[in-house]
């Protein structure tokens, strides 16, 4: 896996440190000028998941210390179930990506935006969580029509910097009751004291005047973490 760091802003600079996650969990610590990382097939097989979540993280020491994270599902495997009604199509394994982790910007609180591909299902369902409660929240998916793909965007509030659980199970009733899933773990984003950062995620420019964005209370960590 190889990146780089996004050079759209004139003065972005390298990162002290690169952190990587697999589903979740730190696999690496990398030099900030390190730009690939070799994960070891094992250790892909290892994690036991049909879809394995790569999260690459930049990390600034300061007061706080900054962090901005990407990541990018990546499936090890798809199909579909074992036996079932044999003049039906079984439905397919999802596959999960990640689209986005938004930290807190000016246009609302901080999410994860997950999506989803897979085949002649007809029921459906997303349940996620925070990892001590993977399955706390649910949102039903099932197609309209023949459209067997989607995209979900959290609508719950997120704790910074915690990991979230993803499960997407399909099935075809038609075929067999049997739900097949694909669970990916995502970490959200953390919340920053740093207005500047705070304005470039918002795609403001740094000059942008406070007045006009902290509200009638008048209080910047009310418009930085919430």
């Amino acid at each position: 896996m190889t990146w780089e760091v996004d050079t759209f802003f004139a003065d972005s600079a390298e990162p002290e440190k690169v952190l990587i996650d697999l589903n979740g969990v730190q696999f690496d610590e990398l030099d900030g000028d390190e730009t690939s990382v070799e994960i070891p097939a094992a250790t892909i097989a290892a994690l036991g998941t049909p879809v394995v979540a790569i999260s690459v993280s930049f990390w600034w020491s300061g007061s706080p210390p900054e962090e901005q994270q990407s990541a990018v599902s990546v499936p090890v495997q798809t199909g579909g179930t074992g036996s079932g009604n044999p003049g039906v199509l079984p439905a397919a394994r999802p596959i999960v990506t990640v689209v986005h982790v938004q930290p807190r910007t000016v246009h609302g609180a901080s999410n994860i935006k997950i999506a989803w591909q897979s085949n002649n299902y007809n029921d459906g369902n997303i349940f996620w969580g925070p990892a001590s409660a993977p399955t706390a929240f649910r949102r039903n998916i099932r197609p309209v029509g023949e459209n067997y793909s989607g995209t979900f965007t959290t609508d719950r509030t997120l704790s910074p910097a915690t990991q979230y659980v993803f499960k997407v199970e399909v099935r075809n009733t038609l075929h067999s009751p049997t739900w097949i899933s694909t669970t990916v773990v995502v970490r959200s984003a953390s919340d920053t004291l740093s207005v500047r950062q705070f304005l470039l995620a918002s795609g403001r420019p740094v000059t942008t005047s406070l007045a006009t964005l902290v509200g009638p209370d008048r209080s910047l960590r009310r418009m930085l973490v919430g």
